[in-house]
């Protein structure tokens, strides 16, 4: 007796205890729950939510599933064992992430567009019901992102893609080609404003409410309407590449680099114009310069010379003698050398000053 009184006792504490175990269950911080008894729900366990989250949540358990028990937060719950069973789900954010496709824009530029995606399990009762397994959400999200996207890249030009903003692209202050430089939406060429260079550029202006930042907010807030139909909240989606297909890229890469070749052709022209008008302006300028030195060279050189004759002939008309005497001398100086020996007449002139005494005079 006894014995089996043992075994009973040991019987009753290991139902016990398989009653209290199976009675309850642990949620965590990063899970969510859902409570079935015999298959159908009837308690939803869930982590935080948004005042938005928790209000789509409201409504739709109101219309589709009222008589269930809504429990928030991580911890310890209880349910009745061997007649209820948990099913856990995820309450983190998950990444949605899938092979570059096609995409034709506005502008008919095919691009290969690499695109991701978070989003995170807001309605597990919902989720549950509808597509079960993480695999099978993230082929749901796979269909209505590249729709969604393809939609929105097909409303925009490819400028609308690759930017957000019009601030000009590689002209800071280190890079500037030109002194001044003005935005418009047509093609302009260089100019001369008041003997600057002036560039017009032509640049494609991103509208309001769009560029790549609009698009993919657009893109996140339809997708999201779209996923709530599974229990899901797209939380972003993000383009991680958008590139042209490989077979237009040596195409592209040429044209751009025509270009360039051609717009540096272009400032190389300006420079050598612009430089060879400085050098004929200089040219001019030393050229009137040395005129006018010259001609008040001349000028000076002319008055000095009159200056000096006026002295000369007023000195030798002073002294007509001492006139004659210098102008022989000199005459004898330029036609005679060291070694010459000339032959004069008797009759005046040069002879007359060489056989001449000690202060006679002519």
């Amino acid at each position: 007796m006894k014995h089996v009184g043992r075994l009973v006792v040991i019987s009753l504490a290991v139902v016990a205890f398989l009653v209290l175990t199976g009675s309850l269950f642990v949620v965590s911080e990063t899970e969510q729950a859902v409570v079935l008894q015999f298959g159908r729900p009837v308690r939803v366990v869930l982590g935080d939510r948004t005042e938005e989250q928790e209000a789509l949540i409201d409504a739709w358990m109101a219309e589709h599933a009222p008589g269930i028990t809504i429990s928030h937060g991580a911890g310890l719950y209880f349910k009745i064992p061997f007649l209820q069973q948990v099913s856990i789900f995820d309450d983190r954010m998950l990444e949605y992430d899938d092979e570059p496709a096609d995409v034709v824009t506005m502008d008919k530029k095919h691009l290969q567009v690499d695109c991701y995606a978070r989003w995170r399990i807001i309605n597990p009762l919902l989720f549950m019901t509808s597509v079960q397994t993480v695999g099978a959400a993230r082929s749901r999200i796979d269909d209505i992102v590249y729709s969604v996207l393809r939609q929105e890249l097909g409303r925009s030009n490819l400028i609308h893609i690759v930017r957000s903003t019009n601030n000009p692209v590689g002209l800071g202050q280190f890079v500037r080609l030109v002194n001044n430089v003005t935005y418009t939406d047509t093609l302009g060429d260089l100019v001369m404003d008041q003997g600057e260079v002036s560039e017009v550029v032509s640049l494609v202006r991103v509208p309001e409410g769009q560029g790549r930042q609009a698009l993919l907010d657009r893109v996140t807030v339809n997708s999201r309407s779209l996923s709530l139909a599974y229990g899901i909240w797209i939380v972003d989606v993000r383009i991680k590449r958008a590139d042209l297909p490989s077979e237009n890229q040596a195409a592209v890469f040429a044209r751009m680099q025509a270009e360039r070749s051609r717009t540096s052709t272009r400032y190389r022209a300006e420079g050598q114009r612009i430089a060879a008008t400085i050098r004929a302006e200089t040219d001019l300028a030393v050229q009137t310069i040395r005129a006018e030195a010259n001609r008040s060279m001349y000028e000076i050189r002319g008055s000095a010379d009159s200056t000096a004759a006026a002295i000369y002939s007023q000195a030798y008309g002073s002294y007509p003698d001492f006139y004659s005497f210098s102008r022989s001398l000199s005459t004898l100086s330029s036609v005679m050398g060291s070694d010459d020996q000339i032959v004069v007449s008797t009759d005046g002139g040069i002879f007359h000053y060489l056989t001449a005494s000690p202060g006679e005079s002519r």
